[in-house]
């Protein structure tokens, strides 16, 4: 844009000199400086109207731009007038016909042009005398000037679609080569899981079949009245049970059964249940707000931090006696809150390992914040937050 802008200024004050400098000859001594000041205001208003209408359309889509038909309609006639009073200001037509093959598509472009040699033609027919043109030569110069206009706008036009076509191939091979490359990634992440799959179904799954059986055979052959072996074997089942559903969906890529057909604060509140009966602790579940539904990615994410901060209480929290769940709903996200009031840790000491890694890991893939510390009073805080 800024060329298009230069050339015309550049036109603009190398004509504004002509007019000024030319010799008018004796003949016309007397008309002169009428004529010549009409041409230099002519001449402004030719710039004044670029600057208004022409350079705004140089800047949008040629086949859709209809300021570009008002700003040539303008300028032909305004160059018209100006070359009809002095023939210094055939000058400005230099720049007329770029600005017509620049505007408009291929047909109105051709009759834009013919339009404009033709107007150049009358003048020259109109002002023979004063010019020296005879009608002959004024037919031959515009004939002339017509076909080279033509030739040179059609060719140049035809350089520009190509150029236009080439960005396009450019742009559909970039977009191929992208799309070849997410191909590619997903089918190394469908490899692996299929690879991990077949893993899981002969190692775990496998293992928790057999731990299944051997629970089922220890219970069958434990006496009646020993109530709580039979009670921790029942523990252990369905711990084993759940787990061995857990690989099984891992293996068919599904959703954690716990989700699979309850709602998320459904699924915590039955976590933490199942925790308060296998532990012995007092545990309390509350869900404050109006709940509204996650992406499964967030609901999986809040699901496997609590899964982790509970077996966490069990590991490394001896003499805590109550835990507190808390999964609140607000306008800016939802918040998670795992608490208990055993003697707690020193969390420059922890995140080293799978647990809490995996739980940073997991939470910062979808846009949240885990915190681990100190809880108000005792014990630890596990705390995470997920932006609406």
């Amino acid at each position: 844009m800024p060329g298009w802008h230069l050339a015309f200024a550049t036109l603009a004050v190398l004509t504004a000199c002509l007019v000024v400098t030319g010799d008018a000859g004796p003949a016309a001594a007397a008309t002169a400086a009428a004529e010549r000041g009409a041409a230099l205001l002519v001449l402004v208003l030719l710039c004044g109207w670029y600057g208004a209408t022409g350079a705004r359309a140089l800047h949008r889509d040629r086949d859709h731009s209809r300021l570009g038909v008002v700003y040539l309609a303008g300028a032909v006639s305004l160059s018209a007038a100006l070359f009809a009073a002095v023939p210094e200001g055939a000058l400005m037509w230099v720049m007329l016909y770029p600005h017509i093959w620049a505007l408009l598509p291929l047909r109105k472009a051709m009759a834009a042009t013919v339009a404009s040699v033709m107007s150049m033609a009358a003048v020259m027919i109109f002002r023979g005398d004063a010019y020296g043109q005879e009608l002959s030569s004024a037919i031959l110069l515009s004939v002339v000037t017509l076909v080279v206009a033509l030739v040179l706008g059609v060719w140049i036009t035809r350089i520009i679609e190509q150029s236009r076509q080439r960005a396009r191939l450019v742009e559909e091979l970039a977009a191929t080569r992208a799309e070849l490359a997410a191909v590619s990634r997903e089918a190394g992440v469908l490899a692996e899981r299929e690879r991990l799959a077949k893993e899981i179904h002969d190692t775990l799954a496998q293992g928790f079949t057999s731990v299944l059986l051997l629970l089922e055979a220890a219970k069958a052959g434990t006496c009646e009245r020993d109530q709580a072996a039979r009670g921790h074997l029942d523990q252990a089942r369905r711990t084993a049970m759940d787990n061995l559903a857990e690989a099984r969906a891992l293996v068919a890529a599904l959703p954690p059964p716990q989700l699979r057909d309850a709602s998320l604060p459904d699924a915590l509140g039955g976590l933490i249940e199942r925790f308060e009966a296998e532990t012995g602790l007092e545990a309390r579940f509350t869900v404050t707000g109006t709940p509204c539904r996650l992406t499964p990615n967030e609901e999986v994410v809040l699901l496997r931090v609590t899964q982790e901060a509970l077996a966490n209480v069990r590991k490394h929290a001896p003499g805590a006696g109550r835990l507190g769940g808390v999964l609140a709903y607000g306008t800016e996200g939802v918040t998670l809150r795992i608490t208990d009031d055993g003697q707690g840790f020193d969390p420059g000491e922890a995140g080293t390992g799978f647990g809490i890694g995996g739980m940073r890991d997991r939470v910062a893939e979808v846009g949240g914040v885990l915190s681990i510390g100190p809880g108000r009073l005792s014990g630890t805080l596990v705390q995470v937050e997920l932006p609406s």
